[in-house]
């Protein structure tokens, strides 16, 4: 089935007029600047039109002139932003590191302007409870970033389980390796990050960088959510100051088992995500490394690849996926757009007082029950129990 709702020039029905954004952070110095700014802009659904891109002067007017920004619009601060900037753009975009969010999300939703932000969407659970209730007193909107969702063969994955093509779920095995935290450089000295990723409050850093992708990965694409968790967590790498490698068993819905590994200090690995899921009948894997590739295996000894031209696929066929031919292979930044495509849709609902739900764009709730699954795991981790997902 073709996508009806498409919005990249070329693709489909167009959308005459994007809508207008502002970054709170996000420099071009930024891990994340850069990303952001591709991703919105790549199928023309919205327009950066003004921002705080950064503390430091200089890097903000710079990032300004990068991203072709008037560097009038240009802010200082939040506040001088919503103050000029309110009626004029229609959502802003959060990507501060997340023991900032709060006061930002707080400062968006009382003026009244739609927030997208990226994950973790805070540090901890009770934060996200604030926001929740704020949202409701406002009604107003937020959307967080979980970008692995937007990958084509993610979300035919989702489609072929939700499909019963494996039967029962049985198994959910999730991983998220990375190296950094355990790299030196050739004179032997440790490769340090940014200073926020080396402090951990109750629930480390690690989890809410890595962890939390891995908890909405698992979700998006079975529907299950875990119940109870036991944990393991370890120091490896350069730092003492913080965790940097979990390991869980999970225990989901349904009687559903699963593994939950991720951290930093796993040699090899860039980015290891990976995700695995048994059924009944059959399992599927996919590997962000290779991420136009989904394998396939069925009770019948039979194995598979599947891509975007593979004769059954129905939902990484979809138009707004090509946005060039098959064995051209699409990446991060690709899924990420796709991500931000479908927020594009949810926020001009939002926008015209439409109640409608987008099944690919995620906020508020599914972002304490991600935090409540990694608070889970800290728990665990102390008690060397396992622990009730609350």
């Amino acid at each position: 089935m073709k996508d009806s709702l498409i919005g990249n020039a070329g693709y489909g029905e167009s959308h005459t007029k994007p809508l207008k954004l502002a970054f709170i952070g996000g420099a071009v110095n930024s891990a994340v600047g850069r990303v952001h700014q591709v991703a919105v802009s790549m199928d023309e659904r919205f327009e950066l039109v003004a921002g705080v891109f950064s503390r430091d002067a200089q890097q903000n007017l710079l990032t300004a002139k990068k991203y072709n920004i008037s560097v009038d619009r240009a802010y200082s601060d939040v506040e001088q932003l919503l103050g000029k900037e309110k009626g004029n753009v229609d959502a802003v975009v959060i990507m501060t590191p997340q023991d900032q969010h709060l006061p930002h999300i707080l400062q968006c939703v009382e003026a009244g302007v739609p927030i997208i932000c990226e994950k973790a969407l805070v540090p901890d659970v009770d934060s996200a409870i604030r926001i929740q209730d704020k949202l409701g007193e406002q009604s107003g909107y937020l959307a967080v970033t979980y970008n692995y969702t937007g990958y084509p063969m993610i979300r035919e994955m989702r489609q072929m389980i939700q499909s019963g093509k494996l039967g029962k779920i049985q198994q959910i095995l999730l991983e998220m390796p990375q190296e950094g935290f355990g790299k030196v450089t050739n004179e032997k000295q440790p490769i340090v990050p940014q200073k926020w990723r080396l402090y951990d409050d109750y629930i480390p850093t690690v989890s809410l960088d890595l962890g939390i992708h891995l908890h909405m990965m698992g979700l998006f694409l079975t529907g299950k959510k875990a119940c109870e968790v036991t944990s393991l967590s370890r120091t490896y790498g350069n730092f003492n100051e913080v965790i940097d490698n979990v390991s869980s068993l999970v225990k989901f819905e349904d009687d559903v088992t699963g593994h939950v590994w991720y951290g930093k200090t796993a040699m090899g690995y860039r980015n290891g995500l990976k995700a695995r899921i048994f059924g009944s009948n059959g399992s599927l894997e996919w590997i962000q490394e290779k991420p136009e590739y989904l394998f396939y295996a069925d009770n019948k000894g039979n194995r598979y690849i599947i891509d975007r031209g593979s004769p059954d696929v129905e939902v990484a066929t979809q138009e707004r996926y090509q946005r060039f031919k098959v064995g051209h292979p699409a990446g991060f930044i690709e899924a990420f757009s796709n991500y931000y495509y479908d927020v594009a849709n949810d926020l001009e609902n939002y926008l015209a007082g439409k109640k409608v739900k987008n099944e690919y764009v995620f906020g508020v709730e599914e972002s304490i029950d991600g935090l409540n699954f990694l608070k889970a795991i800290s728990r665990s981790t102390r008690s060397g129990k396992w622990e009730k997902v609350s």
